[in-house]
């Protein structure tokens, strides 16, 4: 069984600016609005913001895409 990965590591950056996000609050709010399990959270994983406070300064609302970096694989490579 895999650690439970902590939704507080999961890196956040504006797609528009690079600049890292920030969270306000519980990340696991905005994990599941987006449907996304917490139990299916891994390293390779990241929210992209298409912008942020940096880039639109005064909106109030930044939409999260999700990101899997690399697809899992439950078999070591070469199998």
């Amino acid at each position: 069984m895999a650690p439970r990965f902590d939704p507080h590591l999961l890196y956040a950056e504006c797609r528009r600016c690079g600049a890292p996000a920030l969270w306000s609050g519980d990340p696991s709010e905005a994990l599941l609005w987006l449907g996304i399990p917490a139990s299916s959270l891994g390293s390779d994983c990241l929210l992209l913001y298409e912008e942020c406070p940096n880039c639109t300064p005064g909106k109030n609302d930044y939409v999260p895409r999700f990101i899997r970096l690399h697809r899992r694989s439950e078999q070591p490579v070469g199998h």
